[in-house]
């Protein structure tokens, strides 16, 4: 059986050093690529065949979001499996992985040979999205946490998302702030959000797996 052609994107060198040296203890794998700049690793998939890509979902040096840059990569390697790969929860970020192309997800706590399996899934296959569950690697299509938020919630981050203060998306919504700010932290602690920062990241990461597509 040939070995499994698989390249490595994270913004941390350290990181990317891991994981080939996780993976290449399986002589049926094969690390043809490690890199920490998106737009290399995106130059450099043109030139080479690759069965599977673990992708750092949070580049903050990265001219796009993690979705944006999932579908890019898909549109460079269609055939290529991509497996996000992050350090937030699975609920935060699985889910808008799933919906850009994605076939798993990965945490970086996650151990070695849970990133040798999901590499096997993955390629195995690449029409599933696969999640850690119970020590091992099993599809399942991701829980959307986004679906438990009520619609006046869902608007209200919506405005929050765009840069809007409370006071601001209260105005715009015809309801007082105190409201606004009811509906603010109702929503955060159902997404499980602790304060104005995780929010911040979270409406960054998780917008846009709102919307239709």
């Amino acid at each position: 059986m040939r070995c499994l052609r698989v390249a490595i994107l994270d913004d941390h060198p350290v990181t990317v050093i891991g994981l080939a040296t996780c993976l290449s203890q399986d002589a049926r794998i094969e690390v043809v690529l490690t890199e920490t700049s998106a737009d290399r690793f995106l130059e450099s998939l043109a030139q080479l065949r690759c069965d599977v890509a673990i992708v750092d979902y949070n580049l903050p040096d990265a001219a796009c979001d993690g979705m944006s840059l999932i579908r890019r990569i898909r549109r460079r390697a269609s055939k290529m499996a991509v497996v996000a790969l992050s350090a937030d929860p699975a609920r935060s970020t699985a889910y808008p992985a799933f919906r850009a192309g994605a076939c798993g997800y990965l945490s970086k706590a996650d151990p070695e040979p849970l990133i040798r399996d999901m590499v096997h899934a993955a390629a195995q296959q690449p029409r599933q999205f696969h999640l850690s569950i119970g020590g091992r690697i099993r599809p399942g299509r991701p829980d959307d946490v986004a679906a438990q938020l009520s619609a006046t919630e869902t608007e209200v981050l919506r405005h929050i998302s765009q840069g809007l203060s409370v006071t601001q998306a209260a105005r715009r919504l015809s309801r007082s702030k105190k409201t606004i700010s009811s509906h603010k932290r109702r929503a955060m602690r159902k997404l499980g959000l602790a304060d104005d920062l995780a929010l911040g990241l979270y409406l960054k990461k998780r917008f846009e797996s709102w919307l239709p597509g």
